[in-house]
């Protein structure tokens, strides 16, 4: 199965590109990043000389095809070839992140090989599947015994798309359950730094900008596919004051009496469940510390519940916990993996081709976007269930390498009982 999980990713990478269903771009934010990294390119710098609303590294991945070709087409298959490349990285690390928690590689391999059929061009028009490389990367590399660095890689994601931030703190509750609070120190420090030395160079050409890439994402209204426009459009069918749809921050969202307080608590949740999954990882006996299956799963589906309770939940998000099915899938947890996937499919039905349904609010594309949400905080609520319930350190032991298992030290023979 590991052996086919490239070719059949590369197949299944095609058939976007190809009319139907699957290579249906008619939204993308191609020419968005092409006008970015003529703009780059040209010597136009982000935040101080033009407004740019993502994290620093994510402008050398919108300028990288440009070099290639600033051309519409040109550019669109250029980043084309990016997000293959991505995509081949995240297969190779979804196999390493199975074999180091106990999971079978080529199943999760192949299972993130689908990845192009379940998301669509969706996942050739965006860049997300460099942060979630970043995620995986991390985890791989806290798992296999170098936390320090693996907190580093996190840190390179966190710039490019903020969202892989949720996995530092469950990170740091599993290396402290462990007994390595240096460890969890250290591997705080090295976060921190990747971070700091990033977006310091951000601050440093414009704080205001940077500041301003800030603000424009906490001023955003709920977007239309969002939990909480859900959420407020179901006050709205109940008169419970009017939902108004409001175009804003390049995406259509609503407008709502109660947006403020419905994502406000939202993002209590979101905090709150992270903050059970650190938790969830130190209510282990010093005898059987938390396994590195256990920060996997806590760790991705601490970016599920960024994806599924935030304000804004764009087509794109799936491409986040798609590695979550696959790894899901590895360690037979079956429900998970079809939940996620079924999530995964829905958003492939909705977008694009009837986004502009939901915008209007048709009931059955409103029904479609509700369901979909709906099982991601199914997704969410089973994660929590493997995690709470101890089953997952039950089912995998540390993998070769780790760093639990070298500090054990070399296998030692029993000896014979003394007669």
């Amino acid at each position: 199965m590991r052996r086919a999980a490239l070719p059949l990713a590369a197949a299944a990478f095609v058939v976007t590109l190809l009319p139907g269903p699957w290579g249906d771009e008619s939204i993308t934010d191609i020419p968005i990043y092409r006008a970015y990294a003529e703009l780059f390119l040209d010597g136009t710098l982000p935040y101080r000389d033009v407004g740019f609303e993502y994290p620093p590294l994510a402008a050398i991945l919108l300028a990288l095809p440009g070099i290639v070709s600033l051309d519409p087409e040109g550019y669109r298959l250029g980043f084309a070839a990016l997000t293959f490349c991505l995509l081949v990285v995240v297969v190779l690390l979804t196999g390493a992140l199975a074999r180091a928690t106990g999971g079978e590689v080529g199943r999760a391999m192949v299972a993130a090989a689908l990845m192009p059929l379940a998301c669509g061009a969706t996942l050739r028009t965006h860049f997300d599947l460099a942060p979630i490389a970043a995620v995986l990367g991390g985890l791989v590399l806290v798992c296999r015994g170098h936390p320090r660095t693996g907190m580093a890689v996190l840190g390179l994601g966190i710039v490019t798309k903020g969202f892989p931030i949720v996995v530092v703190p469950v990170v740091l509750a599993w290396l402290a359950a462990r007994g390595e609070r240096r460890v969890a120190l250290e591997s705080l420090g090295a976060v921190t730094a990747a971070v700091t030395v990033v977006a310091g160079g951000a601050l440093l050409l414009s704080p205001q900008g940077a500041l301003d890439a800030v603000t424009y994402h906490t001023d955003r209204p709920a977007q239309i596919e969002s939990t909480a426009s859900v959420a407020l459009l179901g006050l709205d069918a109940l008169d419970l004051g009017d939902a108004r749809g409001i175009g804003s921050h390049r995406s259509d969202g609503i407008d709502h009496p109660a947006s403020g307080v419905v994502a406000g608590l939202l993002l209590a949740v979101l905090v709150g469940v992270v903050a059970l999954f650190a938790i969830a990882l130190t209510r282990r006996s010093p005898r059987a510390p938390p396994t590195e299956r256990a920060v996997a799963l806590a760790g991705l589906g601490a970016v599920l519940a960024y994806a599924s309770l935030g304000k804004v939940l764009s087509p794109q998000f799936l491409i986040w916990v798609a590695p979550l099915a696959a790894l899901a899938f590895a360690w037979r947890l079956h429900a998970l993996a079809l939940v996620i996937g079924l999530a995964t499919v829905l958003t492939l039905i909705e977008f694009p081709a009837h986004y502009a349904d939901v915008v209007a609010r048709a009931p059955g594309a409103l029904a479609l976007v509700a369901t979909r949400d709906a099982a991601l905080l199914t997704a969410l609520a089973l994660a929590a269930r493997e995690l709470l319930g101890g089953r997952v350190s039950a089912t995998a032991g540390p993998a070769p390498g780790s760093a639990r298992s070298r500090s054990l030290g070399p296998e030692r023979r029993p000896r014979p009982a003394r007669r």
